[in-house]
């Protein structure tokens, strides 16, 4: 009797061509939340900055309207100025002129106590007084043509003055708005970043394997994974419980008004590493990164408040090339940032 041999053979092929699609689509999702979100931060941002362009440019503009009334306000104070010397030296001629008349007077009188004889020699100092009257009616019609002129200078430069004051004035409160608009984007979230670091570093106090760099929490990588794996472990799992209760307590207070993200940031040693998940050190932080926004979004944080970023070995905390350096450069960090 011929028998045959039935042989089954597993191909497992499909599945992997399966997960590997899985796995890309996820990456892709991420890549394109990625890309909106830097998208919508970009239009934000240029609307902040197209508001800084047109104060700048009023500010410009008022400063060229400054420069000329002042340039307006010198030439009127030089006019004031000669129309002043003008006026001086009419009130000089006014006092000699004066003193004259005092002198033809006294000598009027003195003629007057003289002779009949002298009668002639009196008549012609009374017409040179005469004279001289007519040259004091002709001065004072020119001093008080220079008065009413020099009251019109001065109210001209009173009104030039006051001009100027109220372009100064402007110009102040531009700046203002001008640094205001400026320091709103990089102060909104001051006051709600310290809270939230102040809670943290209460619960987490007196960890050495927790560290505050700057405006970030420093958590290293064992807390949360093993060597050369994305998956998080237990322990890693309680401390990030005590950061999503945080955030969620924090997203209560914040106004709606202000865009804010915790960006998650995977980091590597600088050991290459290529085995069958990981291929670069790049894909192990960015899969790290990932991992802990999803567990954060498992415990109830919304996705629109978390980033996920990975940047392999180049970031290091610690550029020495030893093994205390390597464990600090191996960690994740969290920042409370704008969107």
């Amino acid at each position: 009797m011929r028998r045959f041999r039935n042989t089954t053979e597993y191909n497992f092929w499909p599945s992997f061509v399966d997960a590997l699609s899985t796995l890309l689509i996820v990456v892709l999702f991420f890549l394109l939340l990625f890309v909106l979100a830097h998208f919508f931060m970009g239009r934000n941002l240029d609307t902040k900055n197209t508001e800084i362009n047109r104060l700048s440019l009023n500010l410009r503009q008022l400063t060229d309207e400054l420069a000329i009334e002042r340039k307006n306000t010198l030439e009127l104070t030089t006019e004031l100025t000669q129309k002043t010397n003008e006026y001086s030296q009419a009130l000089a001629q006014i006092a000699l002129l004066n003193q004259d008349i005092k002198a033809l007077n006294l000598r009027k009188n003195e003629l007057e106590e003289e002779t009949a004889q002298k009668n002639r020699q009196i008549d012609n100092e009374r017409k040179i007084s005469e004279e001289a009257k007519a040259h004091i009616a002709v001065l004072t019609a020119q001093t008080e043509k220079l008065t009413k002129e020099l009251a019109q200078l001065s109210a001209q430069l009173d009104k030039a003055e006051a001009k100027d004051k109220e372009k100064e004035a402007q110009i102040v409160d531009l700046g203002k708005k001008l640094n205001r608009a400026l320091a709103a984007k990089a102060s909104e979230l001051s006051s709600y970043r310290s809270e939230f670091f102040g809670t943290l570093r209460e619960i987490l106090k007196n960890r050495d394997d927790i560290r505050i760099v700057g405006d970030r929490f420093v958590f290293q990588s064992e807390l949360f994974f093993k060597s050369g794996s994305a998956f998080l472990e237990n322990n890693g799992k309680k401390q990030l419980n005590v950061l999503a209760k945080t955030i969620k307590e924090l997203q209560k207070k914040i106004p709606a008004k202000i865009s804010w993200v915790l960006r998650v940031d995977g980091h590597t040693d600088n050991i290459p590493i290529h085995n069958e998940l990981y291929s670069s050190n790049w894909q192990l932080s960015s899969d790290r990164a990932i991992a802990v926004v999803q567990y954060l979004i498992e415990q109830g944080v919304p996705a629109r408040y978390l980033v996920a970023a990975g940047f392999g070995e180049h970031q290091p905390i610690d550029r020495k090339n030893t093994e205390n350096a390597r464990r600090k450069n191996r960690r994740i960090e969290f920042k409370l940032t704008e969107r």
